[in-house]
């Protein structure tokens, strides 16, 4: 297996490529996810439960899965499993209560006060992939911080039950999981089961419907292929970050980006002898070299401050820092989902246990976005409350600005109560 490496800049043709990449658009899908969304909008459960027998291995007419076959799912799990899930958490609980926003309000100079007050939402949906595996941490990550912002109602949708699945679910309290997936799910949380908003990443069906209901509903993000940056010296071990890159090209949609930047030929050339022998060992060795040859990379900075600058081009989901200077490297970058310093700090402890979330930009959005959090649970209210004494002080600056806009009637609002008196008294009595 080959990889390339290749001397580059943050402007090289090679890491602009490596900044376009994108899953393709498929118009096929596009259209049939449409189709589903509307005919579930228009039809509601019944259209839902018809594609998830086609699709999801639906057996039966209903989609809700009862406390009894989680209870008995659950069961199934290893004592070693739920322990592990257990303190994975514990651990994504005390990180996300870091998050929590209170309330606030603060009284002006002329007696105003002004504030903004904090709501969880009433009603998230959560959407759990499934198919080619068992996803867990997906469940944990998704709803912990719905639970922490205090979110009471959490809908789980997936496209089957798996018994760690169903141990996470007993462990957090979520009482309603229902055996749907893909664009269907999507249209039935978004249009059946009522939520406010949805979360959680799928494969392309998925994606492209949670775009299609965005303003029915809130979403997180539209989340692309996987992808992992290693920022690393020649005192990293090349073994190890070979390990590292393979972590993430093992996902299989092909789209997938394990890229290594670094200042030293030698480490690069060590690198992809390592990579070389881990990807002819390995069980997943045909979905390994598709990942690689589409989007394995190395490249060879003139030195680790260039190196920076390649890092913050791509933005990518997940950066490792692997350097004597690590510290002051990690100062330097500007754009990543999540970065994981020190020679022990590999990707899969933030995907599973450390605590922060797994949930997080993709495909260069770490320029402008955020992992999954408490914050994504919650709307904000802006509080106004103007006195007399505010509103004479303010109001003919209020109207000529409103004017300036041509808004004859926004002006007239204030200078109305600047002429008029209230009716009096300002509380009357209830009529008898």
């Amino acid at each position: 297996m080959h990889i390339s490496i290749t001397k580059a800049t943050s402007c090289s043709p090679e890491v602009l490529s490596l900044c376009r990449r994108s899953a393709a658009q498929n118009s096929e899908i596009e259209s049939l996810v449409k189709e589903i969304l509307r005919d579930i909008k228009e039809n509601g459960i019944n259209a839902a439960i018809g594609y998830a027998k086609k699709y999801d291995g639906l057996k039966t007419n209903n989609l809700k899965i009862s406390q009894a076959q989680i209870k008995k799912a659950a069961s199934k799990t290893s004592p070693k499993l739920k322990a592990a899930l257990r303190q994975a958490i514990e651990n994504v609980k005390a990180f996300h209560q870091k998050q929590v926003e209170k309330s606030w309000s603060f009284k002006g100079k002329d007696g105003e006060i002004l504030g903004q007050k904090i709501r969880p939402l009433k009603r998230a949906g959560l959407y759990v992939p499934g198919g080619a595996g068992a996803y867990p941490s997906t469940l944990i990550m998704n709803a912990v911080p719905a639970i922490v912002a205090g979110v009471k109602e959490l809908v789980v949708a997936s496209p089957g039950l798996e018994s760690a699945v169903a141990f996470v679910l007993q462990e957090l309290g979520i009482k309603e999981f229902y055996h749907i997936g893909g664009a269907q799910a999507i249209g039935f949380l978004a249009y059946v089961a009522g939520v406010d908003k949805i979360v959680g990443p799928g494969n392309v069906f998925a994606a492209f419907a949670k775009k299609e209901v965005f303003g029915t509903v809130d979403i997180d993000m539209i989340a692309g292929p996987s992808e992992i940056a290693v920022l690393a010296d020649c005192t990293a071990n090349p073994e190890w970050v070979a390990a590292d890159m393979l972590s993430q090209a093992e996902h299989g949609s092909g789209f997938e980006a394990s890229v290594c930047v670094t200042d030293s030929p030698s480490f690069a050339k060590k690198l992809a002898d390592c990579l070389a022998k881990q990807v002819e060992a390995s069980p997943k060795r045909e979905i390994l070299e598709k990942s690689l040859r589409a989007y394995g990379r190395i490249f060879i900075a003139k030195n680790m401050k260039a190196a920076v600058e390649i890092v913050n081009k791509i933005a990518p989901e997940h950066l490792e820092i692997v350097a004597k200077n690590q510290d002051e490297l990690e100062k330097l970058v500007e754009n990543a989902g999540a970065i994981f310093i020190g020679p022990y700090s590999a990707e899969p402890v933030g995907d599973y246990f450390a605590g922060p979330n797994h949930v997080l930009p993709t495909n260069g959005t770490a320029r402008f976005a955020s992992p999954l959090g408490v914050y994504d649970f919650i709307k904000k209210t802006s509080i106004i409350r103007y006195n007399k004494k505010a509103l004479l002080k303010n109001g003919e600056s209020i109207a000529e600005m409103a004017n300036s806009e041509g808004f004859y009637h926004h002006a007239k609002a204030v200078t109305i109560r600047l002429t008029t008196p209230p009716l009096a008294p300002l509380f009357p009595l209830p009529c008898l």
